[in-house]
């Protein structure tokens, strides 16, 4: 098993991360000069802040083990959450446009990341074509992520939401060569719940009745999906834009 501990001591060329990560497309060379400029955090553990809102931008983070959970403030002072950040995702950008950061990162688990400041990472980029056309890739990214809350809001039913987001979960996990019908996922019920514009009870009381049918269950940080294709009908989807749908491009 590797332990964020591991993982903190790991070099870009010994991450088993790296093909998710910006060195995809890297030869061994360019990756060494990406891993001079990564600065490796010691392990945030449950609860801690990995940046917050207002906070100046100067570095974009990495997932290496664990996992973030990305929110904001709303009009009326209550925190509303925007996405949800695991293993091999990399967060930050949202503050790109303005100097700040507009939302604050809190990690769901013991977390460990690989911090790269980004005037270093963009004059190395200008240098890297195919580094330059990652970090090209990571802004139409957080686009497509935006527009994959926004449908999930768009739903009009509570089930329809809560199993189009275990979906979601499970093709991103699949597109990143793990097990799309069993994995780990440090979330709570009631984070998932502001995520999809839904109560805690209503997140349990589907949870409940999807695990009794068999479809999925989801307890101890586990996930394990028993019936796909039902979990795809409830999803109001289907095989055909499992492959064709921007949808399953995302994450």
């Amino acid at each position: 098993m590797i332990t964020p501990i591991s993982l903190f001591n790991a070099s870009c060329t010994e991450c088993g991360l790296k093909k998710l990560c910006f060195p995809l497309g890297l030869d061994k060379a360019d990756m060494l000069r990406l891993d001079a400029i990564v600065k490796r955090k010691y392990p945030l553990q449950k609860g801690d802040a990995l940046f917050t809102t207002g906070q100046p931008f100067q570095a974009v983070y990495a997932v290496r083990a664990g996992g973030f959970k990305v929110s904001t403030v709303s009009a009326s002072g209550e925190d509303q959450i925007s996405g949800f950040y695991l293993p091999g995702d990399i967060l930050g950008t949202d503050a790109l446009a303005t100097g700040n950061h507009i939302s604050t990162a809190i990690a769901i688990d013991t977390t460990t990341v690989c911090e790269v400041p980004f005037q270093d990472l963009e004059r190395l980029a200008s240098q890297l074509p195919s580094l330059n056309h990652q970090l090209l890739s990571l802004m139409s990214k957080e686009l497509a992520d935006e527009r994959m809350h926004a449908e999930l809001l768009s739903r009009k039913s509570a089930e329809e939401r809560l199993t189009l987001f275990v979906l979601w979960l499970s093709r991103r996990q699949e597109r990143r060569g793990f097990s799309g019908t069993e994995f780990r996922l440090g979330l709570l019920h009631r984070d998932v719940a502001l995520y999809l514009g839904l109560t805690p009870e209503t997140v349990s009381r589907i949870l409940a009745r999807l695990a009794e049918e068999q479809v999925f269950s989801w307890r101890n940080k586990q996930i394990e999906i028993f019936d796909l294709q039902a979990l795809i009908v409830l999803a109001g989807e289907s095989q055909h834009e499992k492959t064709n749908s921007p949808r399953a491009q995302c994450g």
